[in-house]
């Protein structure tokens, strides 16, 4: 697989830019209907791939990593390796029939290119869907990978040396600094490349870190400092190695960085605030993902906690997001802190007063038969309140699995008891009466307050 596009074997070619290029110089060697079908068949190998990919890509049904990584691998890579195929096959065909290399100089080439492009094309599906990158990864390697794809293809038809010589005549100051086009792209090119290396590696850190959190190997909230820590380093690291290696000289470089912190200071304040109380929440250790907690009279579970913001999810699966300065600000209630155990408690209504000594025993055997309840602390039945022809049973019990829901659970229990109160003749009350003493039912163990 010959990486120069430009020439053919030892042949010394004149001209500049496209008229050094091998596109020409193939044009002005071969037969014009030699060159002609060769292009034919460099065309017709390429829409096949194109062609293929499409009735693949119609045909494939996923329906797991495994065929997810294989349906990626087919989108991305499927046209060049169908118009590898096709090329090789019709180069192999020329070579029997008894035609030489520059003979075939047009299909030789062309399948050069498009192997280099196979490969550079495998290296982005290898990065962007196997290591798994977030969004803006996946974009900057999207962006890298195109790039590579454009120099290939401007240096087979011999437009990339013209181009760079353009770009290294561009020249301008502004102060003292002086900047050059050469530098300007340079830079450009090196940031998106090593900022993308530098977020693959903070991602992959933070995978190991949060790996050896749920091994218990560290507790999860120093994983994600670590994390944070971590991904802010060296992003500031690179971004400084990348605008010193640009040329940009040291004091201009710190003149920037202090105009840099005026802005942080107005514009982009409340990221900052948002980041550092982040990190306070953590360092206090008042909540973890996983925890059930109340904040601005949003119940759920903590499922995210990101530089910005924590992501709630509630009982009916509404994510909210949460910025950390209203965690720091506001009330945090935290119901599973210490322990995972919750409160529950719920409402039911009998006629008489005189069957609350048997009601109450058959509730309780009811919680007792419950799995997910809790022996200790115990459950118990009270009187909520007391009306003609009624009398409202408050039945609270703890369990340790909130993240299993507590209404289903509710919910047969309830069916449990009143077939109970069926079988042994306990009437529950009629619509209509009014309470006589109503008391509100706690529904949580523990709380912390943050202000």
């Amino acid at each position: 697989m010959d990486m120069n596009f430009m020439k053919i074997d030892q042949v010394v070619m004149s001209g500049d830019g496209f008229f050094q290029s091998m596109a020409y110089h193939a044009y002005q060697s071969l037969p014009l209907d030699s060159f002609a079908l060769q292009c034919l068949l460099c065309v017709l190998s390429i829409a096949t791939g194109y062609a293929v990919r499409r009735w693949v890509l119609a045909r494939l049904t996923v329906r797991g990593p495994w065929s997810a990584y294989g349906y990626h691998a087919v989108q991305v890579m499927g046209p060049a390796v169908v118009a590898v195929w096709c090329l090789s096959s019709f180069f192999g065909a020329a070579w029997l029939y008894g035609l030489n290399a520059h003979e075939l100089m047009v299909l030789w080439k062309v399948l050069s290119l498009t192997l280099w492009v196979l490969v550079i094309r495998t290296a982005g599906w290898f990065f962007r869907y196997v290591l798994h990158p977030h969004e803006v990864l996946r974009i900057f390697l999207h962006l890298i990978e195109w790039a590579a794809v454009v120099v290939a293809v401007l240096t087979f038809f011999g437009l990339f040396q013209p181009l760079t010589s353009h770009i290294q005549a561009i020249e301008f100051s502004i102060g003292h600094q002086v900047f050059k086009g050469a530098n300007i792209v340079t830079g450009v090119l090196m940031g998106v490349v090593a900022l993308t290396v530098a977020g693959q590696i903070a991602d992959v850190v933070d995978r190991l870190l949060q790996r050896y959190a749920r091994q218990e190997t560290i507790q999860a909230n120093d994983a994600l400092i670590l994390t944070r820590l971590f991904s802010m380093g060296i992003f500031v690291f690179t971004l400084v190695g990348v605008l010193v290696s640009s040329g940009i000289d040291l004091t201009t470089l710190a003149a920037f960085a202090g105009a840099m912190g005026i802005g942080l200071g107005f514009g982009l304040q409340e990221f900052v605030v948002n980041y550092f109380s982040g990190l306070y929440v953590l360092l206090e250790r008042a909540l973890k993902v996983g925890d059930y907690v109340t904040i601005d009279k949003i119940t759920g579970r903590v499922v995210q906690m990101s530089s910005r913001a924590l992501v709630v999810r509630d009982a009916v699966g509404t994510e909210s997001l949460i910025p950390n300065s209203s965690v720091i600000k506001g009330v945090l209630q935290n119901h599973t802190l210490s322990n995972d155990d919750f409160r529950v408690s719920f409402l039911l209504k009998i006629a008489d007063v005189a069957d609350y000594p048997r009601a109450r025993e058959l509730i309780l055997q009811s919680l007792k038969n419950a799995p997910r309840v809790l022996p200790d602390p115990a459950g118990d039945v009270l009187i909520a309140s007391v009306a003609a022809g009624e009398v409202t049973l408050e039945t609270s019990f703890w369990i340790n699995d909130l993240h299993n829901g507590h209404k289903g659970l509710i919910s047969d229990l309830m069916f449990d008891i009143c077939m109970r109160f069926r079988s042994e003749g306990v009437l529950l009350a009629t619509e209509g009466a009014e309470p006589l003493i109503a008391t509100k039912p706690l529904t949580h163990k523990s709380a912390v307050v943050l202000s």
